[in-house]
């Protein structure tokens, strides 16, 4: 051994303790700070209200020539299935109502929607919001689908979310007044244990659907997606769907990549090269799903969910980008460009977000 050589110490978890005794302190610090100090993903949670409102409002108005049969008054032949599923007040207040009340609850309900997407009060729309939205759901559940199921999931989160922080009527409101919003710990805590629980509820039916898709045969021997996408009952592009499926190597990695994607997406968000990549390949399913299969709502819907994922500073770019395109072809005169507030995009990394879940 050479004179100037220093011994290597063998690894082992007493010392890995011994250079890391303040490891859990620090992790509680940081835990702490993040739920108290800053509303993380605002960005995120805004794009996701506009989005998902948007899609209710599409699916509210489009139903609005069968909404009496579907929901109101013609769907008195499922209540004996209604007094099963337990839907209890308010929720239920339409099993017994005639047309007059269902069609003011349902014209509200779509200026409820109007406002969510707005951002216009949305700590009194949105609670608000969900019990019409839901008590129209709950007249008829057998012909929902996930993102119907999902979407009203979401909304209890999101009561609990500061969701007009950015992009809204509110902070259009504020910034014209010159007033910053007087953010409260207690407040900012329920915020950002709402962004925690959408996260998690993202990363469960992901994880679920996947490890349910994996038992099965079909999945297995990578078959199963020729089955949806030949179907009549889905699509909306025939000679897409006969594309897709006249390949066997298509469908099978449609298929596995379908799997693979559900079953890693909630271990691939604690690194951010690799949440990008699973971001990726889910609004790839979405957009699969919405075109091929006919299922825009649903993937709208889940998808606008996935948007909390997504760094601040990248929205921040997009938004920056859009505005550069709008300036270029807009005839009136270039706007000048809002203040950003200093915790513009320190406040709400998803890196944080996914990290905590």
């Amino acid at each position: 051994m050479e004179l100037n050589e220093q011994p290597v110490e063998n690894p082992s978890i007493r010392a890995w303790i011994a250079k890391n005794k303040s490891f859990g302190s620090d992790a509680l610090s940081w835990i702490y700070r993040w739920f108290t100090e800053n509303r993380n993903a605002s960005y995120g949670l805004a794009v996701m209200r506009i989005a998902s409102g948007l899609f209710i409002l599409g699916w509210l108005l489009f139903n609005i020539p069968v909404a009496a049969k579907i929901w109101g008054p013609g769907s008195a032949y499922l209540e004996p299935y209604r007094s099963v599923l337990g839907y209890k007040w308010p929720l239920d207040i339409l099993r017994d109502a005639g047309v007059g009340f269902f069609v003011f609850w349902y014209a509200v309900a779509i200026l409820l929607a109007i406002l969510f997407v707005a951002g216009w009060q949305t700590r009194i729309i949105t609670p608000l919001f969900f019990i019409f939205y839901t008590a129209i759901n709950a007249q008829n559940t057998p012909i929902s689908d996930g993102g119907n199921y999902f979407i009203r999931i979401m909304l209890i989160y999101l009561i609990f979310a500061d969701l007009s922080k950015r992009w809204s009527v509110d902070s259009w409101l504020r910034q014209r007044k010159g007033k910053k919003k007087r953010e409260f710990e207690v407040v900012t805590v329920l915020h950002n244990i709402a962004l925690c629980l959408v996260v998690a509820q993202l990363c469960l039916v992901y994880l679920e659907a996947g490890l349910y898709k994996v038992q099965g045969d079909l999945w297995q021997n990578g078959t199963a997606m020729y089955y949806p996408v030949s179907s009549e009952a889905y699509g909306i592009f025939p000679w897409l769907s006969g594309l897709i499926t006249a390949n066997s190597w298509i469908v099978s990695l449609i298929t596995y990549v379908t799997v693979v994607a559900q079953i890693a997406f909630p271990f691939m968000l604690f690194h951010k090269i690799s949440r990008r990549i699973a971001l990726v390949m889910i609004l790839g399913m979405h957009i699969g799903i919405a075109v091929v299969m006919g299922l825009p709502f649903f993937s709208g819907i889940m998808a606008s969910a996935d948007a909390v994922l997504v760094s601040s500073a990248t929205w921040i770019i997009i938004q920056k980008w859009l505005a550069a395109r709008w300036n270029s072809i807009s005839p009136f005169k270039k706007s000048p460009q809002p203040v950003q507030e200093p915790d513009e995009i320190a406040d709400d990394e998803p890196e944080k977000a996914s990290a905590t879940v």
